[in-house]
């Protein structure tokens, strides 16, 4: 069920076009004016923004122009409603950024039509990024995975190739099922801890069980972030050497991998080309979204690499999604 967020000063409007938003089948946030609009938005995340540009405290252009300063909102297909009719009104809406607009009174046919285009296009559209993510990530030299209510959410070749299963077969899987029994507690319960937000990362070592039956010793480490308005853990798996059963010390690390990031400073513009590295794009592709140089792009790139002590683009991108600055 998609949810629109409807930011609108006439409350009796609003409720008008909440029921019939919901007798469609969506679920309605409403809000009387400008701030209350905006930490909607942060809170619920939701589909599609349909916002009055004559609210009050805050304008609908200063709401779009705080929605657009927000990487989690940014992408929130935006749809202004206004009573403006003349074709330089209109296209002076549309040279701001909004994504469509509609003009009161409008019917309610109209309505209907516009959203599911709107939403169409944009699950073409995060269908497409997270196509190149999972590229990017499902080759990388790491074993990396994603852990989503208590079931693999995601997990790469490597993961696959260490365990021994298919993707097909661990996706869904708890993790227990790989876990050999006298080890389960400790497992659940550094999970668990890392959730309940007690702890900031997971670092594990304990003994697997492989589709083979064959019993291998392994490090699990990873950290909580925000995917499709859920807490995840996403991480890395390794192979241990027969003697090792915990991890040793704090600077972890894999070939994909950076060392602790916690602390660092990044600069919008970074965080911009941290993004799009996420979504699989080349330096020529990042630099035609930014407009900036492909020598440009290659010089933040760097910065990033010795900034984070990532080898390379897979690490950084798992530093982007820890850090929060890149949404799955």
């Amino acid at each position: 069920m998609e949810t629109v967020l409807l930011i609108d000063s006439d409350e009796k409007y609003g409720n008008d076009i909440s029921e019939y938003l919901k007798e469609l089948g969506y679920s309605v946030l409403l809000a009387t004016n400008g701030p209350s609009g905006v930490q909607k938005a942060l809170q619920y995340i939701p589909d599609i923004i349909m916002c009055d540009a004559g609210i009050e405290e805050l304008s609908g252009y200063e709401v779009f122009n705080m929605i657009q300063q927000i990487n989690t909102t940014a992408v929130i297909p935006f749809i202004f409603i206004t009573t403006k009719k003349t074709y330089d009104e209109l296209r002076t809406v549309m040279n701001l950024g909004v994504d469509d607009f509609l003009v009161k009174p409008f019917e309610f046919s109209e309505l209907k039509q516009l959203l599911e285009v709107r939403i169409e296009k944009q699950e073409k559209i995060l269908k497409q990024i997270d196509e190149r993510f999972n590229l990017l990530i499902d080759h990388a030299y790491a074993a990396i995975y994603i852990y989503q209510d208590e079931r693999l959410e995601y997990v790469n070749q490597k993961f696959c190739k260490i365990l021994g299963y298919t993707k097909k077969e661990l996706l869904g899987m708890s993790l227990v099922n790989v876990v050999y029994k006298d080890d389960i507690h400790i497992v659940i319960d550094k999970i668990n801890r890392c959730f309940r937000g007690v702890h900031d990362e997971l670092k594990v070592g304990f003994r697997a069980i492989r589709r083979d039956q064959n019993v291998i010793y392994v490090n699990l480490s990873g950290s909580i972030v925000t995917m499709k308005g859920k807490n995840s853990l996403v991480g890395t798996l390794t192979k241990q050497e027969e003697n090792q059963s915990v991890f040793e010390g704090e600077n972890f690390d894999t070939a994909d991998g950076c060392n602790n990031t916690s602390h660092l400073e990044v600069t919008s513009r970074e965080k911009d080309v941290l993004k799009f590295i996420c979504e699989g794009m080349s330096n020529q592709e990042i630099g035609e979204k930014l407009s900036i140089s492909v020598r440009t792009v290659e010089g933040h790139r760097n910065k990033l690499l010795k900034k984070t002590g990532c080898k390379n683009s897979v690490g950084l991108a798992m530093y982007a999604v820890k850090a929060g600055f890149y949404k799955i």
